[in-house]
């Protein structure tokens, strides 16, 4: 080849080499940026990756993984600061290790409830044992994941939400009963008062308060009070409609309002349903429980037009409920606040007037008919009120039996009668017992016994002089407590007899168990012995049962001779009233026997 071929054909190489070269150094740039790009995304991979396990580790919630025994397989950093303990601490173990022992049924009956459904979203709520103390958690929404080999769920600490719930609760509902309380009862009230007053329609509020109720608790203790103020709740819920309430205000006090209702019709049905849902008894802590309530009816908007005055004059009507025997309904009229207004006058008089001493005690003698001899006598509060003169014990002693003064009523009774008869006894007269009426109060407070035996200690009076007369509505209240209390006062030595008897609902069967003496024919039949046959033959059957079960009989309030004769011919034993005698002063007792222990038998013939 010439020299100037070979001179091309270098400088066509030296071309080649300097392009090949220049396509190298642009091919090692690209991959050099590409290798930058590749960093670059595998930092912002890192860093994505960093901020996803800090979203994971510190979201606000717990996220756990369980196997099918219940043991931990992952949890983040909130679980496991929730728990009080290091991750590694609690991976791998059972996570029944943090939780409060009563919620473990519940874990693992939800947790078997998932793998074996595999329902999605179940949750259960656990007590979790944690730093600080017990805490209450929530795990949410747990489902089954990776072909059912695995439990994956959220834990929310939900304690200070259940705080907040509580404290909603109580503010607006009784801790007892769950009813709504006076606050939530208030609001109901008044939307139902709007709603009736857009319509036209009547509004009915009830104030419905236990019988006796305060006997039950004293006897029995608190805890079985609670439990049938509990059974008396559901059992007037019984009987309302979805759309009424009921309330507890306090104690033994229930409230309700029934809305929407056209006149007083509805009213009456529903409050005879509710006292013949309580006719059947309580059954409470093996106890056979008789209680009845006093229900006063109030009516919107012409007894009242907002809470205060329908509560106010429904409580009236129950007042005058009780003042008619209890056990039912009254509406509510407008000379009750007047009787109410005289009532709390009278209690706070009767009040002063047990502080002053200003309570006499008189006594009215009891005659055996066949002898004509003054067998006994019973023991009679009087109060002689200022300005009004004699008040009748049917008009105090009912205020004071609901106001709680009745237990230092008769514990004054009990010292004097006692004195009293020591005095008759260091003057030579005849020793004949004296009967004190006890209520339900007495029977069932736990220092009957005590106050009793104190008084028979000071004075030194054998224990046969005192007879305890109770009322037959008294001791049908609580059957099996009545009749303990009485044999532990028959083992004392005391004489018991049961007063206005053939008026209650005593069963033969009861009767028989009572250690009793004596049966005190109830005043009402012996007033229509000779004109009401059917109450004559009420005080025949009354003797003859009591002669089959070997007791003796006295009839009260016998005011006549053909009484007296009736009662003669009947068998009966023993009589009380104006015909032989009034209550009289111990003074005038004391006379009687001095000059003989027998009524002259001119007054018997």
């Amino acid at each position: 080849m010439d020299e100037p071929n070979r001179r091309e054909e270098g400088e066509s190489g030296c071309r080649d080499l300097e392009h090949l070269a220049h396509e190298l150094q642009t091919h090692q740039a690209e991959l050099e940026a590409q290798n930058r790009e590749l960093v670059e995304m595998q930092h912002e991979l890192e860093a994505a990756r960093d901020r996803y396990a800090d979203l994971y580790d510190f979201a606000p919630v717990g996220y756990l993984t369980f196997d099918g025994s219940g043991n931990v397989l992952e949890i983040n950093l909130t679980g496991a600061s929730l728990l009080g303990a290091e991750r590694t601490r609690i991976v791998g173990k059972p996570f029944f290790i943090w939780i409060a022992k009563e919620s473990v049924p519940d874990f693992y009956k939800h947790l078997q409830q998932v793998f074996s459904s595999k329902k999605n979203r179940v949750a259960v709520e656990l007590g979790i044992k944690c730093r600080g103390g017990l805490r209450t958690a929530s795990l949410e929404s747990m489902a089954v994941e990776r072909g059912g080999d695995v439990c994956r769920t959220i834990m929310v600490d939900i304690t200070e939400r259940r705080k907040h719930e509580r404290i909603h609760y109580l503010a607006h509902y009784d801790a007892l009963t769950g009813l709504p309380n006076r606050i939530l009862f208030q609001d109901r009230l008044a939307q139902a008062l709007a709603a009736a007053e857009r319509s036209g329609k009547e509004v009915a509020l009830f104030f419905l308060d236990l019988d006796r109720f305060k006997s039950i608790n004293d006897s029995l203790g608190h805890a079985a009070g609670d439990q049938l103020l509990k059974d008396v709740a559901n059992r007037i819920k019984g009987c309302i409609r979805k759309a009424d309430t009921v309330a507890r205000l306090a104690g033994d006090e229930f409230v309700l309002v029934l809305a929407d209702i056209d006149g007083g019709e509805h009213v009456s049905i529903v409050a005879e349903n509710i006292l013949e849902a309580m006719r059947t008894p309580f059954y409470i802590e093996g106890h056979s429980l008789s209680v009845s309530g006093s229900i006063g009816i109030s009516l919107f908007p012409e007894d009242g037009r907002d809470f205060n005055t329908l509560l106010r004059n429904a409580d009236s009507a129950m007042y005058h409920a009780k003042k008619m025997g209890r056990n039912n309904f009254q509406f509510y009229t407008e000379g009750m606040n007047a009787k109410a207004l005289e009532s709390l006058s009278m209690e706070n008089e009767l009040r002063q007037a047990l502080k002053n001493g200003d309570l006499a005690l008189y006594y009215q003698p009891q005659i055996e008919i066949a002898s004509g001899k003054m067998t006994g006598m019973e023991a009679l509060i009087r109060w002689h009120r200022p300005g009004d003169g004699w008040v009748p014990p049917s008009t105090f002693i009912p205020i004071a039996e609901e106001r709680g003064l009745i237990v230092p009523i008769f514990n004054r009774v009990l010292r004097e009668v006692c004195l009293q008869i020591k005095i008759w006894q260091s003057m030579g007269l005849p020793s004949i017992p004296v009967a004190i009426n006890i209520s339900a109060l007495q029977v069932y407070r736990h220092g009957l016994l005590d106050s009793i035996s104190h008084a028979l200690h000071v004075t030194g009076i054998p224990p046969s002089c005192l007879e305890l007369e109770l009322t037959e509505s008294t001791i049908m209240v609580e059957v099996e407590e009545t009749i303990r209390m009485m044999g532990e006062l028959k083992k004392m030595g005391l004489r018991l007899s049961i007063d206005d008897f053939g008026i209650g609902y005593s069963s033969l069967s009861y009767l028989r168990s009572f250690p009793i003496h004596k049966l005190k024919i109830a005043h009402s039949f012996v007033a229509d012995l000779t004109t009401n046959p059917d109450a004559a033959a009420i005080a025949s059957a009354i003797i003859n049962m009591a002669k089959s079960l070997n007791l003796r009989v006295i009839a009260e309030g016998v005011e006549k001779k053909d009484q007296l004769d009736y009662l003669r011919a009947q068998g009966c034993d023993e009589a009380q009233g104006y015909y032989f005698s009034e209550a009289v002063p111990a003074q005038k007792i004391t006379e009687m026997l001095k000059k003989e222990s027998a009524f002259e038998a001119k007054q018997l013939v």
